[in-house]
């Protein structure tokens, strides 16, 4: 038997946009046909449990959040019974600098207990060269699996975020092209260089090229 749920943790930096992704994701697979749980873990920014809330309703998913607990383990095994009911839970981690000290270990305590299948590094496309030194310290705290590169909308070229998933070894997921809701694709590397090459679609290129 399948083990049930599927867990998919998001971390990554301030502001880079991971609980919209975090909503995104889940929307992604619930309009698949999966029973997705969205869960709020981030303690620190005030409106981050609100935000939670906001996508869960507008897209009418599942959601678990606690606005007044300040440890995130504790809100996690508060809830873990009841989610094997779900096919997949994707979880909303509070947004930090891999070189602050504190909120690393809060991280990596909590990936301890919550053990996921999957931990994704959601990275802005305009992060630049700090991305290499942040992605290589989530790597040794929780083992990226994988990633999102946000805000491919903007005219960042996202070389900084290709370059963490170079050192970190993760393949990169999907990527965010915009603010609504289905603003998220699966990764296309032949697409995106096309993108940073600004050469529209290279598949129809390529296609005359074979």
């Amino acid at each position: 038997k399948e083990k049930k749920p599927f867990k998919i943790m998001l971390i990554g930096l301030f502001g880079s946009g991971k609980t919209t992704t975090a909503g995104k994701l889940a929307n992604y697979y619930s309009k698949r046909g999966h029973k997705v749980a969205l869960i709020g873990l981030d303690v620190h920014r005030t409106a981050a449990m609100d935000q939670v809330e906001q996508i869960a309703k507008s897209v009418n998913l599942h959601y678990y959040i606690n606005k007044k607990e300040k440890n995130p383990i504790k809100i996690w095994n508060s809830i873990k019974a009841e989610l094997s009911k779900y096919d997949l839970v994707i979880i909303d981690t509070a947004g930090r600098d891999a070189l602050s000290e504190d909120l690393v270990k809060e991280i990596e305590l909590l990936n301890k207990e919550v053990k996921a299948d999957e931990n994704l590094l959601v990275i802005n496309a305009d992060i630049g060269q700090t991305a290499e030194n942040q992605a290589k310290k989530f790597h040794e705290t929780c083992g990226i699996t994988g990633i999102i590169i946000t805000k491919m909308d903007g005219t960042a070229k996202a070389g900084g975020a290709l370059s963490s998933s170079a050192i970190t070894g993760a393949p990169v997921k999907f990527i965010g092209v915009g603010e609504k809701i289905n603003d998220l694709e699966e990764f296309n590397p032949e697409g995106f260089v096309s993108r940073l090459l600004g050469m529209g679609d290279l598949e129809s290129l390529l296609e005359k090229v074979r």
